[in-house]
């Protein structure tokens, strides 16, 4: 079979040169296990044949590359992941939660976690085999839709289902093609921003918008890392970029330009006191109540009280939102936010796991030097980890997403604090 000379795959240090197969084994794990996510197994709520995947990997990941696991912030999020399921437990076991509820957020926390593990050890340290994985990953979610899709990508698919891998893969592209700036990186980004924008999908579109922005002002001014003038300058694109992006649309959105349904739904996230945002991430004024109401212990699972729901339409009509769609009303607190979520359920470890993966990743993010590999990717990754963490729900596609995002962020912050630890293949 040809061979060619290659850096091993991978290790976090200095490595020699062997000889290796044009496709390995796990190479192939690494295109097969994401494009899994599109069989799923209805057991303790909803399990992906991915899952299972890592679950058999992860024996054979920790006997071969055990040590990358010492490094010290994958020590400290193993920590904290660790802290929160013990936490979770003790909620659940405290609330006595239905056997089908706690299963489910048992599940969802070792799931995370295995998940991150395995990544982190088999994918992160080779450039061809984190490539690879990242494409199945945009496949596997994109198949996905078409086997199982959920009810809200039936209603929306570009927005619940597509906009997200084709960022990644045009994100990918860019950093492909990073030294072709304009047509490798601001183009491509640029017209998908558009298309985002029609598509009635805006946190995409700003995010693609952002990732340009960044990535050409960082790669054009490379140097060892950002300094205060540098760092306030790039604040100030970014916000400025947000800022634009957000009153042409709005304004746009309003006339009609986008349709009948994103009119109304403009209109009403704008009318209330808390501006756009808040109006459209509502669930913060009934999932930051839970939290007051149990800071430390948590909710439960799965946690369900009524009284919250009727909490967020109450303070939602205080603030002169409209009410958009009915909002359907059931038990569970809303949260639809990554921290707010594991807090809410699992307690204050929850949130402080996710709030130390939200601050390392925005640091990541303000600390870069422009020099780093994949640099548009890693830009567009770490933008959209930290809408996640902030306003997005961990749920089933996303909680096997995540971990590739938080291992994504970490080896983009080795890059720049280690720059010759990492030799990674081409």
């Amino acid at each position: 079979m040809s061979t060619v000379l290659s850096q091993p795959a991978p290790t976090f240090g200095r490595s020699s040169v062997v000889r290796r197969e044009w496709i390995s084994m796990g190479d192939a794990f690494a295109f097969i296990v994401p494009m899994l996510q599109a069989v799923e197994i209805p057991v303790a709520g909803t399990l992906l044949a991915a899952d299972l995947a890592m679950v058999v990997a992860l024996p054979l990941a920790l006997i071969r590359h055990s040590d990358r696991l010492k490094l010290k912030p994958i020590r400290t999020i193993l920590m904290l992941g660790g802290i929160w399921l013990v936490s979770q437990i003790v909620t659940d076991l405290v609330r006595e939660s239905v056997s089908e509820d706690y299963l489910r957020g048992w599940i969802k926390i070792i799931f995370v976690l295995i998940n991150f593990i395995v990544v982190w050890l088999v994918v992160c340290g080779s450039r061809r085999r984190f490539i690879i994985y990242t494409v199945g990953l945009s496949l596997g979610t994109i198949a996905a839709y078409f086997v199982h899709p959920t009810i809200d990508a039936v209603l929306s698919p570009w927005k619940f289902s597509l906009g997200g891998p084709v960022t990644m893969l045009v994100a990918l592209f860019g950093a492909r093609f990073k030294e072709y700036r304009i047509l490798g990186v601001l183009l491509p980004l640029s017209v998908l921003a558009v298309g985002h924008i029609y598509q009635d999908c805006r946190m995409l579109g700003v995010i693609a918008l952002i990732t340009a922005i960044y990535s050409i002002f960082l790669m054009s001014q490379e140097r060892e890392s950002l300094g205060a003038l540098r760092r306030a300058t790039l604040i100030l694109l970014v916000m400025m970029g947000i800022g634009g992006f957000a009153s042409i649309y709005s304004y746009y959105a309003k006339q009609g330009a986008f349709g009948k349904y994103a009119q109304q739904k403009t209109e009403a996230q704008s009318a209330g006191e808390g501006g756009a945002l808040l109006g459209g991430r509502r669930e913060i004024l009934a999932s930051s109540q839970a939290i007051l109401d149990s800071p430390i212990l948590g909710h439960g699972s799965w946690a369900k009280d009524p009284q919250y729901s009727a909490l967020l339409q109450q303070r939602s009509d205080d603030l002169g939102y409209k009410r958009f769609q009915g909002g359907k009303l059931d038990d569970l607190i809303p949260t639809h936010s990554y921290i707010f979520g594991s807090w809410v359920d699992g307690g204050i470890a929850g949130g402080i796991f996710w709030l130390y993966v939200l601050v390392f990743t925005v640091y990541a993010i303000f600390n870069a030097s422009g020099r780093e590999p994949l640099l548009p990717f890693f830009a567009c990754i770490g933008l959209m980890l930290t809408w996640d963490i902030l306003f997005s729900p961990l749920g089933t596609p996303t909680r096997f997403v995540a971990p590739f995002f938080v291992a994504a962020i970490i080896l983009f912050r080795r890059f720049q604090t280690n720059p010759l630890e990492f030799e990674w293949e081409s």
